[in-house]
């Protein structure tokens, strides 16, 4: 039986990309420009402060040009962070006047002129998405309608190691996150948050004793990994936009308290049904595919091997 937080975990699909990877993660919060992020590397839980201008790091803030930019969130007005659906949205500026990217849905490329702490967008033309547009449903739309609003013009560049601020002359700005890509299969993914419907809350909201929770997909067309007490297997066909998780079956018979098996029955139902996945540099979000009032999903973080 699908349980529902003690409280509520906020509506994910109209704040994120639908999490956590998050990410979350998976798990980032916005809020102006005071912002935290939480990072999923190793399963653990450390803040990194959005690039405000001041940077405190021991690394030096990373250059504008050359990495490719994952668009995290937009910030118009008054109304607050919005995050990008399924992660499409991105940027990549080339250090000798071009730029070019995604704007949610479609393509697009122009010209960039980078001058110290500023950078003049212009002459930029949209392009066809890469799916021949199937994936452009109306809030994608409506996300990449407020990056093309910001990217164009000068805007100011502030940054803080891996986040990087482009902020318009009226304030409007967009958070870009250095993409570190972690592969999809193979890597330990560390589930963080289930989610039912639009509700959102940890693994360990019902089960504070919960063990490690993630899995792992094989090259081979399968996925293994532990629910939170038992070991599982079973099958995974990976597509561009879903993975199909099927005939998940545990492989130990433990006997953990009612509260961890509880949440791995949830867990289990979640890996064994069609999903449409968004993956991050470092996360990985997924719900039922297609989308519906009752779906069901989690937020998993990327363990990076050293």
């Amino acid at each position: 039986m699908i349980r529902t937080p003690f409280v509520g975990g906020g509506a994910r699909r109209t704040a994120m990309a639908s999490a956590a990877l998050l990410m979350g993660v998976a798990g980032l919060v916005g809020c102006g420009t005071d912002r935290t992020a939480q990072s999923q590397e190793g399963g653990g839980t450390s803040t990194a402060p959005a690039s405000d201008g001041s940077s405190s790091d021991e690394e030096s803030p990373l250059p504008l040009a050359g990495p490719h930019w994952d668009i995290w969130e937009v910030s118009i007005g008054d109304g607050g962070l919005k995050r990008a659906p399924r992660g499409a949205a991105w940027v990549k500026f080339d250090g000798a006047g071009e730029v070019s990217g995604n704007f949610g849905c479609h393509g697009f490329r122009a010209k960039a002129d980078i001058e110290g702490d500023a950078v003049t967008v212009r002459d930029r033309e949209t392009l066809p998405g890469t799916d021949g547009e199937k994936s452009c449903d109306a809030r994608r739309l409506d996300y990449e309608k407020d990056v093309q609003q910001i990217l164009a013009g000068k805007l100011k560049i502030t940054t803080n190691y891996s986040w990087v601020n482009l902020t318009d002359s009226h304030g409007a700005k967009l958070v870009l996150h250095k993409n570190r890509p972690v592969p999809l299969v193979g890597s330990e993914w560390r589930i963080s948050k289930l989610d039912y419907s639009d509700e959102e809350w940890a693994i360990g909201t019902h089960a504070p004793d919960i063990g490690k929770v993630y899995f792992v997909l094989g090259e081979d067309g399968t996925f293994h990994g532990n629910f939170g007490c038992n070991d599982y297997r079973g099958k995974a066909e990976i597509g561009p936009e879903t993975i199909t998780f099927s005939q998940a079956e545990p492989t130990t018979r433990k006997k953990c308290s009612e509260a961890v098996m509880g949440t791995e029955e949830e867990v289990r139902q979640r890996l064994d049904q069609t999903v449409g996945y968004q993956l991050g540099p470092d996360y990985l979000t997924a719900s039922t595919y297609p989308y519906h009032n009752l779906a069901i999903g989690f937020v998993a973080g990327a363990k990076r091997k050293n």
